[in-house]
């Protein structure tokens, strides 16, 4: 019944019975789309109807600068996190003025997450519900009449904010270490996705050498190609058709024209995220349009891959390495094999729950009766399966998993630690400000070693070569002698090597010997 209607409503769509503005699909139009701000506080309703309220409107004041998703959080925050919060703490709260007692307990109750661990965004929520109580001291200046009666003395004290640096310093160190942790990992995920495409494609080109029914034999296995009614018909039709193969030893079914899209789905997605370090956004939104070509003065030819504006509200170029462009034309030129261009798709997206115009989307999949563009849950779900199954055969993997993210980070470190300079690599990134990039840098102990030894030779290489000479063997005891300990009022004198004493009393001065650098004893005012 359910694909009857999804039938039903695709002819209908074809026929254009219905409006141009309706949806594509019956999925489409069963989507619910973004919520008004009243539903969106309806969520987490507060019992008090002049709480509600100015949630409403202090939200609708709010939206102007705010993308759907960001407002949709800051909802969250407000209504769930920290009202329903308090409601529960003391269920006759009538206002904004929290006593200190509510005020504890509110934070203590949000300070762990359900499943017991402490929560890491708790700053970031005291901030929030700290600019709303000054927001609204602030705009009833402006407006006393519909904001006055809601001023109230914010329960989050400056000093429980004052620590948003070292917070910060803390995120980028867990995020350091994350980066250090999957580095040296990194190659054994890419050999993998690569291995296991190609071992796909293999058995995909050896199932369909072998005819219906028919036993044939790869990488050292017994395989039989399936041989249904459906299969037949399809053959007998010359159509193209999702081939299966049985193992004959272990006796599952595969479904190999799957399998294989999914496995060279994965090996691209993999190298294209690692060679460009995109934000998952601007990957799925990469078109066969995205690829363009900049020719040198010189008449070289550079391959340019253009970064629709996303995450940073602006288009950037990247000049594309080999190691870049090979999967990006794998992925066109197996779309044009198919299909002789790369169709067009829908995309939904998930953030600003709203359905985009139809492009020739590179990550596209056939959703039911109609091509839709991958989501972000499909890529970290099936980067998630990729690890769990590295994990089984290198122990190394257990509870270690990639998210797109992740690659992005390692692109960055992998550019300042190679040398590049971080404005460029700022510039490639997405990046306005240096500080962000910076951020986003993992530097290993033996990187600020070998950079620090370059620098040295560098240095070395503008002195004067007869500074560098070998000392002699009086020169080498003076110098060791010179960090002996020497006793000056209750502890022990020191001055820099081949520097003179610096004693005011020439008394005490005479005491000073000039070819130990020592002195001979204490000396007085």
């Amino acid at each position: 019944m359910k694909y009857d209607a999804v039938a039903a409503w695709q002819l209908l769509q074809s026929m254009g019975l219905f409006p141009p503005s309706s949806p594509h699909t019956l999925r489409a139009a069963l989507l619910q789309g973004q919520l008004s701000i009243e539903q969106l506080v309806d969520r987490d309703r507060p019992a008090d109807p002049g709480i509600r309220q100015v949630f409403i409107e202090y939200l609708r004041r709010r939206a102007v600068g705010l993308d759907y998703n960001t407002l949709s959080q800051l909802t969250h925050l407000l209504t769930q996190l920290f009202w329903s919060n308090v409601e529960k703490v003391n269920p006759t709260q009538a206002d904004l003025r929290l006593s200190e007692e509510t005020y504890q307990q509110w934070k203590q109750s949000v300070s762990f997450l359900p499943n017991g661990g402490r929560r890491l965004n708790l700053l970031n929520i005291l901030l929030k519900i700290r600019s709303f109580y000054l927001d609204l001291q602030s705009w009833a200046y402006e407006d006393p009449e519909l904001w006055g009666r809601w001023v109230a003395p914010c329960p989050v004290r400056e000093a429980e904010v004052r620590r948003t640096h070292l917070a910060r310093r803390r995120i980028n160190e867990r995020m350091a270490d994350r980066t250090r942790a999957r580095q040296p990992l990194l190659p054994l995920l890419v050999d993998h996705v690569t291995t296991r495409w190609l071992y796909y494609r293999d058995l995909l080109a050896a199932t369909e050498a072998a005819g219906l029914g028919e036993h044939f034999s790869h990488d050292g296995t017994r395989w039989q190609r399936t041989a249904s009614e459906n299969d037949r018909r399809y053959a007998k039709r010359g159509e193209a058709y999702r081939l299966r193969a049985l193992n004959s030893g272990t006796g599952e079914l595969v479904q190999v024209t799957l399998e294989e899209d999914g496995a060279f789905f994965d090996w691209a997605v993999v190298e294209i995220l690692w060679h460009a370090g995109l934000w998952i956004e601007e990957l799925l939104e990469l078109t066969h349009l995205s690829v363009r070509n900049y020719q040198r003065s010189n008449g070289e030819v550079i391959a340019l891959l253009v970064v629709a504006p996303s995450k940073a509200d602006r288009e950037r170029v990247i000049p594309m390495s080999a190691e870049l462009f090979h999967p990006i034309a794998q992925v066109i030129k197996r779309h044009r094999s198919q299909h002789r261009t790369v169709p067009l798709a829908h995309s939904y997206d998930p953030y600003e729950r709203i359905w985009k115009a139809s492009l020739s989307y590179l990550f596209q999949r056939v959703n039911g009766l109609h091509r839709s563009a991958v989501t972000p849950t499909t890529i970290r779900r099936r980067l998630l399966e990729r690890c769990t199954d590295l994990a089984k055969v290198h122990p190394e993997f257990e509870g270690i998993a990639f998210a797109p993210h992740d690659f992005r980070r390692l692109f960055a470190t992998e550019l300042v630690n190679s040398g590049l300079p971080i404005h460029i690599g700022a510039a490639l990134l997405g990046y306005l400000s240096i500080e962000t990039t910076r951020d986003y840098v993992a530097v290993f102990d033996d990187v600020v070693v070998r950079h620090y030894q370059q620098f040295l030779e560098r240095r070395r290489e503008q002195r004067p070569p007869e500074e560098y000479r070998d000392p002699t063997s009086s020169e080498w005891t003076e110098f060791e002698e010179h960090f002996d300990k020497r006793k000056v009022e209750l502890g022990s004198y020191g001055r820099p090597y081949g520097t003179p004493c610096a004693h005011e009393q020439p008394a005490s001065a005479a005491r000073c010997s000039p070819s130990t650098r020592r002195c001979s004893g204490a000396w007085t005012n």
